[in-house]
């Protein structure tokens, strides 16, 4: 029994020493780099982001693209963004709404170039802020704050195929974010917001309803497609993008409307 017990134990041992030799000779492929454009048009303000895709092993590590040709051409007028700091690039002007928008990123040996749809925005209706009749039958520790209801409608434009991206924010803190058509409230008026979060006193909201067009749409809902995947065999797609040549990214315009919310003092 005791030579058959030392036997098992000179076994695991050779299987372990022979594991541990296997994953020191393991490597990594490197996959070649590829250029990543993260490019933005709001009404008064356009930016892009130029990097290129990093390592697995580096993924703090992110090679950003100096001294890029970036231009905005809208209608008959062209805009050179200026770079602010390497692989940062941006211009403020007043960027019309309803209007069609070609981004053109020149580098050494690679053109590309994307287009977007700035839409006309659409406004809140209203954003409505109370507490929750769930605060009394739930009540948390004042370090966590009250449960307050926060509702927000709109009336979505009749005739018009409008995509939306809502984006809440507490401070620089990002909250809820949701992506969607108007296919089920097609020019009536709807309650597109609903949520129930607890909040301290005093902290402050910013509720965001950007107007997108399509491609900013497919971009988003894919992304979401994409970061759900799990499992250890599970291979995503890239999110669909908008960008023309060999690129990772996209490029959208957005008009927007927001809505600031701060939660009152708590009362003595």
């Amino acid at each position: 029994m005791k030579r058959l017990l030392h036997i098992l134990i000179c076994v695991i041992s050779l299987l372990a020493t022979a594991c541990t030799e296997v994953m020191e000779d393991f490597d990594l492929n490197t996959a070649e780099a590829k250029t990543v454009v993260d490019a933005v048009l709001t009404r008064d303000r356009a930016y892009v982001i130029l990097s290129k895709t990093t390592s697995y092993l580096n993924p703090n590590k992110v090679p950003y693209i100096s001294g890029a040709t970036i231009t905005i051409a809208y209608n008959e007028t062209i805009l050179t963004l200026n770079e602010d700091s390497a692989g940062y690039y941006s211009i403020q002007s007043d960027f019309p709404v309803e209007t069609m928008y070609e981004l053109r990123v020149s580098l050494d040996n690679e053109v590309i170039t994307a287009q977007s749809f700035m839409p006309k925005p659409v406004l809140w209706d209203s954003v409505s802020v109370k507490r929750s009749v769930l605060a009394d039958l739930y009540p948390l520790p004042d370090s966590v704050g009250v449960l307050y209801e926060i509702l927000g409608y709109i009336t979505d434009t009749k005739g018009v195929a409008n995509y939306y991206k809502l984006d809440v924010m507490k401070f620089d803190t990002l909250q809820v974010r949701d992506v969607g058509d108007d296919s089920f409230f097609e020019g009536q008026n709807f309650q597109l917001l609903t949520m129930i979060a607890a909040y301290k006193p005093e902290d402050t909201l910013w509720v965001y309803l950007n107007s997108i067009d399509k491609a900013a749409f497919e971009f988003y809902n894919t992304l979401a497609l994409s970061n759900s995947s799990s499992g250890m065999f599970s291979a995503p797609d890239n999110p669909k993008s908008n960008l023309v040549g060999d690129a990772l990214g996209r490029f959208y315009a957005y008009s927007v409307d927001s809505v600031q919310i701060t939660f009152p003092k708590k009362e003595k």
